[in-house]
C-alpha cells in the first residue's frame, strides 16, 4: 500500500479517482530521515491568482470576528420560517479546526466552485462544493498509511480530542497562491511526529516541497532542557492555534495537551514557498527555582500558545500579538519567563523580538488555579469608538476582560491592572488564594477564544452565563452590559462572530456546546442581543446538530453559515 491516498472528484457525482505516491521529506530547520507519510511529490508553485473568502481563523488578522460584507443575511430574514440547514457532510474525524471558504476556485476540468475546506483529527483534508455540500468531496487528502496513525489522545496523559490527534489548528490559505498550510500530528511505530504541510486547494496536490517535519530547539535551562538547549517535543506540544502570516512569512504556534508533560509555548516562522524554518520563539526558557506553583508547567516551563484556537493577531505594522497560558513568570524581575502574558512580538529576520508585554496583576493566582489569560487570543479593534487610541481586547479563564493600548501594553503591576486602559469581570467569580485546585466546572465562568466586535460593541459569552453585549462610551467600555441573551451557555461558553453589511444588519452568531453535549448555533440581533432571532433547535427536525465541539467557531460568508459538530459540517442559509 502506498504512503498516502488521495481522491479527486473531477466533476460532481462522478466516481472518485484514486492516486498513489510517495515523497521524502525535506529537512528544513532540522530534518528527518523518515519518509514523509503523506507526500505525493513536490510541485512547482501554481501561477499567480487571487483568492478570496474566509481564508483563516475568524477571517482576518485582526481576529475581531467581524464579517462586515454580508449582504444576504439580515435580522428580518434569519428566522425559523426562512433560514435553516441546507446540507451537511460527514468527514472521517473530529472537526476541531474551523472550516475555511474560498470563492470561485477554477479547478480546471472540474469546473469553478465555491470551496469549503475541512481538516480532521484523522489527518485528512476535504474540499467540498459549498453550494452542494451533501454531494461529497471534490477532492480529499489523507495522511495515514503503512502503519502511520494519528496520535492517540491519551498519549502522555492528555485529555480527550475524540480519541486521536491529527489536524487541530485552523489551517491558512494563501490568497495569492491558493496554497493551504496546516500541521499534521501522527504516530509512526509509537513515536510522535508533527509535519507542516502545504497543498494546492485546486486539486489537493503538494504545493512546492509539500511538507517538512517540525523540529526546533532554543537555548535555555528550563524544564525539559538538556545541555543548555530546550528541544521541541512533538508528543506533548499541541498545534491548537490557527495559522497566520506576517510580512509574507508563515506563523505556527503550539501549546500543550491539558498541561501534561514537559511542554512550552512555541512560535515558529516558515518560508511559505520553501517551508524552510526562519525563526523560533519560546516564552519560558529559564529555570525558576522560586516559582509560586509546583506543577508540571512550572520551574521554567509552560507558557503554552493555544488561545482557545485563536490565531495570533497581526497589526498593520507587522506586530504579532498572542497570549501565553499558565507557566513560569519572572519577566518583572528581568527574567526570560512570560507565563500568563499578552506578548507583542516582531519578526526580525531569523529571530522574534519582544517589543512589549502585559501580565495580569494576579498572575500567581490564575497560574495556580488554571485560570490563565492564554485561554483566549487578542482582538485588534478599530479606532472609531476609542477616541483614536489603538486598542486590543483579550480575556482569561478567570472570566476577566482586558482592554490594552497596543502602543504601550503596560507590562506588570503587582497591586492592580490600573496601568492599562480598562479591565473588568465578565464572569462572576474572581481568583483567590483559597482555591485548592483548578477552578473549573459549573461554578466558574471561563472565557475562551476571542471576543467579537461590531459598530462600537463588544460581545462575549462566558461559560454558564448569557451572551453579554458591551458598548463603547467616551473611548472605553461601559462595564455594565447593554444587553444579555435570553439563555446561558454550557461549560465552554459561546464562541462568537458577527455578520453585518457595514454598520447595518448586524447579527451575532454564537456556537454553544450545551451541558448535555449538543451543539447549538444561535443568532442574535447585534444591536440588542436580548433578541434571539433563530437557533438550530427551533426547528430541530430540520436544523439540529449533534455532539458539540469545544471552541468551535462558526463562519459566515456569502449568505451561508458553516458550523461543525462531531465529524460533520452543516451549511445554513436562506431556504429555497
Amino acid at each position: 500500500m502506498a504512503s498516502f491516498f488521495q481522491k479527486v472528484r473531477s466533476l460532481p457525482f462522478t466516481t472518485p479517482l484514486i492516486l498513489l505516491g510517495t515523497i521524502a521529506a525535506l529537512s528544513c530547520g532540522g530534518g528527518s530521515s523518515h519518509a514523509d507519510p503523506g507526500g505525493n511529490g513536490g510541485g512547482n508553485p501554481p501561477p499567480a491568482a487571487s483568492f478570496s473568502g474566509v481564508l483563516m481563523w475568524k477571517g482576518d488578522t485582526t481576529a475581531k470576528g467581524l464579517y462586515s460584507q454580508e449582504t444576504s443575511l439580515t435580522p428580518s430574514n434569519v428566522r425559523s420560517e426562512s433560514f435553516g440547514k441546507l446540507g451537511e457532510f460527514q468527514a472521517d474525524g473530529l472537526l476541531m479546526a474551523q472550516p475555511l471558504y474560498v470563492r470561485n476556485v477554477d479547478m480546471g476540468t472540474a469546473g469553478t466552485h465555491n470551496l469549503i475546506i475541512l481538516a480532521t483529527e484523522h489527518d485528512s483534508i476535504y474540499a467540498l462544493d459549498a453550494d452542494q455540500v451533501s454531494a461529497g468531496p471534490l477532492w480529499e487528502r489523507h495522511y495515514l498509511a503503512n502503519g502511520v496513525t494519528p496520535l492517540a489522545d491519551d498519549f502522555g496523559g492528555r485529555t480527550t480530542l475524540g480519541g486521536e490527534v491529527g489536524i487541530t489548528g485552523t489551517p491558512l490559505i494563501d490568497s495569492a497562491t491558493g496554497a493551504l498550510y496546516f500541521v499534521t500530528t501522527l504516530s509512526r511505530n509509537g513515536t510522535a511526529e508533527q509535519w507542516l504541510r502545504a497543498i494546492d486547494i485546486r486539486n489537493g496536490n503538494d504545493f512546492g516541497p509539500g511538507s517538512v517535519q517540525v523540529q526546533a530547539s532554543v537555548p535555555g535551562d528550563g524544564v525539559g532542557s538538556a545541555n543548555g538547549q530546550i528541544a521541541f517535543d512533538p508528543s506533548v506540544q499541541n498545534q491548537r492555534a490557527g495559522l497566520t502570516k506576517v510580512a509574507g512569512t508563515l506563523l505556527v504556534a503550539w501549546g500543550s495537551f491539558s498541561d501534561y508533560g514537559k511542554y512550552h509555548g512555541w512560535l515558529m516562522a516558515y518560508d511559505p514557498a520553501t517551508l524552510q524554518q526562519k525563526a523560533v520563539f519560546n516564552p519560558t526558557t529559564q529555570y525558576q527555582a522560586n516559582d509560586p506553583v509546583n506543577g508540571p508547567s512550572d520551574h521554567g516551563g509552560g507558557g503554552a500558545f493555544w488561545q482557545g484556537g485563536a490565531a495570533p493577531a497581526i497589526d498593520g505594522n507587522g506586530n504579532i500579538y498572542l497570549t501565553s497560558a499558565d507557566g513560569s513568570f519572572n519577566a518583572d524581575q528581568g527574567g526570560a519567563n512570560y507565563g500568563d502574558t499578552l506578548l507583542k512580538l516582531r519578526l526580525n529576520g531569523s529571530s522574534f523580538q519582544i517589543v512589549d508585554w502585559f501580565t495580569p496583576f494576579n498572575q500567581a493566582c490564575i497560574d495556580e488555579a488554571d485560570l490563565e489569560i492564554g485561554s483566549g487570543g487578542v482582538a485588534l479593534l478599530p479606532t472609531d469608538f476609542t477616541n483614536g487610541t489603538k486598542m486590543a481586547a483579550s480575556i482569561s479563564k478567570e472570566g476577566r476582560f482586558f482592554l490594552v493600548n497596543t502602543d504601550t501594553l503596560g507590562q506588570y503591576n503587582a497591586s492592580a491592572d490600573d496601568q492599562i486602559p480598562q479591565e473588568f469581570m465578565i464572569g462572576e467569580h474572581s481568583c483567590t488564594t483559597q482555591i485548592a485546585d483548578a477552578a473549573e466546572g459549573p461554578d466558574w465562568n471561563r472565557l475562551y477564544g476571542n471576543v467579537s466586535y461590531w459598530n462600537g460593541f463588544i460581545y462575549a459569552q462566558a461559560s454558564t452565563l448569557p451572551l453579554k453585549q458591551y458598548r463603547f462610551e467616551n473611548g472605553l467600555l461601559n462595564p455594565t452590559p447593554l444587553a444579555q441573551s435570553p439563555s446561558a451557555s454550557g461549560l465552554r461558553g459561546g464562541n462568537t462572530v458577527v455578520s453585518a453589511n457595514g454598520n447595518q444588519n448586524g447579527i451575532v452568531w454564537a456556537y454553544e456546546k450545551t451541558t448535555q453535549g449538543r451543539a447549538v448555533l444561535h443568532a442574535y440581533d447585534a444591536t440588542m442581543v436580548s433578541t434571539e432571532l433563530w437557533n438550530s433547535n427551533m426547528n430541530a427536525q430540520r436544523d439540529q446538530m449533534g455532539t458539540g465541539i469545544g471552541f468551535a467557531t462558526p463562519v459566515v460568508v456569502d449568505g451561508k453559515v458553516l458550523a461543525t459538530y462531531d465529524k460533520s459540517v452543516a451549511v445554513y442559509g436562506l431556504l429555497p
